[in-house]
This record gives structure tokens, sequence and C-alpha cells, in this order.
């Protein structure tokens, strides 16, 4: 009768149990199964930044400022603008931003979902681009 040698023996790939049974069973029961497999998956996903709540925050933040600073949708190509110290006084960051884009003339503004804006020395000029707000 031959032995067979523990250090031979196939384990439980979550818990380390010798295996009885198939020969190509690699969990000992449906708990250890579906522990490994919840914490493989959870390894998997990307990991969220530490600061995403307040990137979020400030984000919304610069909307609601950007939006503020208008009485009224602006029309095709209507610019506004407003005082640069006066707008990152009420809080505004203007290292947050949702996309860029550039208009026809070929000016770069950053935009806070459908809401472009682009800062110079004395002013931040403001302009609608319905399109970056569009899914």
């Amino acid at each position: 009768m031959s032995q067979i040698n523990p250090e031979n023996q196939k384990k439980c790939t979550f818990c380390s149990k010798i295996l009885h049974g198939r020969s190509d069973q690699r969990f000992c029961n449906d708990t250890c199964r579906n522990t490994y497999n919840r914490h493989k998956r959870t390894a998997e996903k990307i990991k969220e930044h530490v600061n995403t709540p307040e990137i979020f925050r400030i984000i919304k933040k610069n909307y609601e400022i950007l939006k503020k600073g208008r009485e009224r949708p602006l029309d095709d190509n209507e610019t506004i603008f407003t005082n640069t110290i006066d707008i990152m006084a009420q809080g505004f960051n203007p290292k947050f931003f949702t996309s860029i884009t550039k208009d026809k003339s070929g000016m770069q503004w950053y935009c806070v979902f459908e809401m472009g804006f682009s800062i110079g020395d004395e002013y931040i000029y403001i302009k609608d681009f319905p399109e970056q707000g569009e899914v």
C-alpha cells in the first residue's frame, strides 16, 4: 500500500486545507470558493483616489459659481466676463474642470459640464458649450 505524502497533496486555494475528492478540485467548500472570488474581484477594482469626494465637491462649486455669474442662458457665441479676483474670492478653483474644448476661433476653453471658462490676467470669460454637457 502506498502512502500519500502530505507535501504532495492538493490544498484549498483559499484556506490551504487538504482537499479530498476530485482531482481538479480547487476549494474545500463553497464558502472558500465564494470568499476567494469576492477578494479577487475587490483586489481587481481600481481604487478610488483619497481626494475624489473633495474633487467632486470643488467641481460642483465651480459650476455653481460660473452659473451664478450669469443672469440667463447665453446665446450662441455670446461671451460674458467677470473680474478674476472676484470669482476666485468666491472659491472658484480653475484647476478642476470636466473637459477642454476650442471655439471656432481656436481659443481653448476649460469646461465645467456645459459652461466654459477662460482666464485672462484681469477677467475670466464665460461661454456656454452645450455639447460639453451631453453624455
